[in-house]
């Protein structure tokens, strides 16, 4: 690696590219633009403090050891077991050494990126003084421009801070997370350019890559970490194991690949929840990582709380000495709130309880202070169903009807079918009413015409006519109205069998 005096000679020789203008001897001679002043640098305070990215952790899948070689399960298989065997990551602890090299490449590329953008806006600020299509005032406006553009890239390298590899830095600590893809249950491709285009290419900060080559029913297994940070390799480690069950250095390799990232002895604590739901506190703050699994980098007890809704909390200290590996079962007891007795007609009906079988009937159910939901079926019968109480010492009984066959779907669809027809004929009813009320009007009218004056009767046909229309309206008022009747009833019923 270059040296601290030998990478400052770089800067200032890219810095200062500026000895470049000739004037030509057709070109009009513009008065030499006096010194660029800088304004001196001020530190720029940030108003809202950012929390640090995450430290991404990625894993490639493996390749033959060399090109050509015949490709192997293993070069797949290994790399997600390996995954698979690292449920969380410990908190990444970039050491001082480390941090200082990581700060001395960013404050370098940082140099390098500034003296170069300093170079091409010089290069810029001299192309007007050979541009012969401009005038001497727009020649001169063109370069003000310029230097106001040469006086922010000078501030930007004078402002770039130095770091050397003999200055001191602390270490560093980063929340840890695994590549995105490992949800999907994805790797990332094998790097068939450099690792750092890879990298990048994958926003990983370690990429792990590997290489499988097969020897008498062996693996020989080479995995290595590329830093993205440092844009280098920083360890290769060779293993053995048998090719039907890599799931020993699988493990082996997770557990040097997590000592590696804590960077740092620690103790871990792997907890199995019961149920999977339960919400978990560690001394005294919520646990919001997927997997339960607590690091700590000292010796220390932690303080466990375990709540779920419908169950008895837990609470437990266990003492952890760096280098331990342990693991603890956290089975919450369900709460008992009360207990009620489900008996049926007939008796031996199947209960269950929110869909999971519990025995027969007559049967003692007990309350955990949620409103469960309690079935019970029975050959040729109908099942029911009800709604437990939360709490309390309660006795419930089920009747269960006579099967006839249908089944709820089948009852709603009858009951609609009947509801529908009865609505059809309703529908014939009403204007064949409305008919036979036009003709008893239209008879009963022509019939009091034909009444002569001083008369009491009229024409006989027309009162015969008026009768037969008479008996025909309330024929047809009396049938609108059963169909009416009828429409209603299968109407409610309707209704009841979809409940």
């Amino acid at each position: 690696m270059l040296g601290y005096s030998a990478r400052r000679a770089i800067v200032l020789a890219v810095a200062f590219v500026a000895v470049r203008v000739d004037l030509m001897a057709d070109v009009p001679v513009v008065p030499v633009v006096p010194a660029i002043p800088v304004a001196p640098t001020t530190p720029t305070v940030s108003a809202v403090p950012t929390t640090p990215a995450p430290w991404v952790l990625g894993i490639a899948r493996f390749g033959p050891e060399k090109s050509g070689d015949q490709p192997s399960a293993l070069q797949d298989t290994l790399p997600r077991l390996i995954a698979s065997n690292l449920k969380s990551l410990p908190i990444r602890r970039t050491p001082a050494e480390t941090a200082v090299e990581i700060a001395a490449l960013a404050s370098l590329r940082s140099h390098f990126s500034a003296g170069a953008d300093l170079a091409s806006k010089l290069d810029a600020r001299a192309v007007p003084f050979f541009d012969s299509s401009l005038d001497a005032d727009a020649r001169k406006d063109k370069i003000a421009q310029a230097d106001n553009l040469v006086a922010a890239a000078v501030k930007k390298l004078n402002d770039a801070d130095i770091v050397k590899e003999s200055d001191t830095c602390s270490s560093t600590e980063l929340a840890t997370k695994f590549w995105e893809g490992y949800a999907k249950g994805q790797l990332i491709d094998t790097p068939s350019s450099g690792l750092g285009q890879a990298a990048r290419a994958a926003k990983v900060d370690l990429l792990v890559t590997g290489t499988v080559a097969i020897q008498s029913g062996y693996a020989i297994v080479l995995m290595n970490g590329f830093d993205a940070a440092l844009n280098r390799e920083v360890f290769s480690w060779k293993s053995f194991c048998s090719v039907d069950d890599p799931s020993p250095l699988a493990k082996d390799l997770a557990a040097r690949l997590e000592r590696w990232v804590a960077g740092r002895d620690f103790a871990r604590l792997d907890l199995n929840l019961g149920p999977a739901f339960a919400e978990l506190n560690v001394n005294g703050k919520p646990y919001e990582n997927d997997s339960p699994v607590i690091y700590v980098y000292r010796d220390e007890s932690v303080r466990l709380e375990v709540s779920a809704s419908g169950y008895s909390p837990r609470i437990t200290t266990i003492d952890l000495t760096l280098g331990d590996r342990k693991s603890l079962d956290l089975e919450l007891e369900p709460l008992v709130t009360g207990h009620a007795t489900l008996s049926t007609d007939p008796q031996d009906a199947a209960i269950s309880l929110d869909s999971v079988p519990i025995g027969k009937s007559p049967v003692s159910i007990t309350l955990d202070g949620s409103r469960g939901i309690a079935a019970a079926s029975a050959e040729g019968r109908e099942p029911q169903t009800l709604v437990l109480p939360s709490s309390g010492e309660s006795e419930m009984s089920l009747s269960l009807p006579i099967s006839d066959g249908l089944g709820p779907n089948g009852r709603i669809k009858a009951a609609k079918d009947t509801f529908l027809q009865s609505l059809g004929w309703f529908v014939v009813s009403v204007p064949v009413t409305a008919l036979t009320w036009g003709v008893y009007n239209g008879y009963s009218e022509a019939y009091l015409r034909s009444i002569p004056p001083l008369a009491l009767t009229g024409n006989p046909s027309l009162y015969a006519s008026s009768n037969a229309s008479y008996v025909a309206l309330w024929t047809a008022a009396a049938a609108a109205g059963t169909t009416a009747t009828i429409l209603i009833i299968r109407l409610v019923k309707y209704l009841a069998a979809t409940r």
